[in-house]
């Protein structure tokens, strides 16, 4: 009696601290949701750590399904996600779905320099291969609103951020 009243308590102890960890990763996966509209303001300011966003699997990478792209509000708006060891591929059906991606973000700074280089690099190109008029004025108007951008900003730069994920859940 007296070894199964000890098992009981064991397999209780056990199933009370799985479920504990359960509801911690649950935690860790609404805390601190942006958007991906808050993670591209000026107001918003990473430092470091796991960040989770919510957004719209708009892209998963037919070749690897090693990298797929999350939208907002905004189309316009993407967030680039890589696989990790957590997480070695993405599945094609995830697009279309909502999901929260949690991970490590890093940061692109997209300032004047930038720009510079890029509208140097794109004359260079012009000069060699010949204007691809539509290309090159898709470019160029890219170039026009990122510069209004950074004119506008807070920062005096854009940010653009990749995301190393770490967990994701579809919605």
């Amino acid at each position: 009696m007296k070894n199964i009243s000890i098992l009981l308590l064991a397999v209780l102890i056990f199933t009370i601290s799985c479920s504990k960890d359960d509801e911690n990763k649950a935690d860790i996966m609404t805390k601190n949701v942006y958007s991906l509209e808050q993670l591209l303001d000026d107001n918003f300011e990473y430092t470091s750590g796991e960040v989770t966003v919510e957004g719209l699997c708009v892209h998963v990478c037919s070749h690897s399904g090693k990298k797929m792209f999350i939208t907002g509000d905004n189309p316009d708006n993407k967030l680039q996600i890589f696989s990790s060891n957590s997480i070695s591929s993405f599945d094609k059906e995830l697009e279309g779905s909502k999901v929260l991606v949690s991970g490590e973000l890093e940061e692109e700074k997209i300032d004047m320099n930038y720009i510079n280089q890029w509208e140097t690099e794109l004359a260079a190109e012009a000069d060699e291969v010949g204007e691809h008029a539509c290309e090159f004025e898709a470019n160029m108007n890219k170039i026009e609103a990122l510069k209004e951008k950074i004119a506008k900003s807070k920062k005096g730069y854009i940010s653009k951020y990749t995301m190393n994920i770490s967990s994701l859940k579809e919605l």
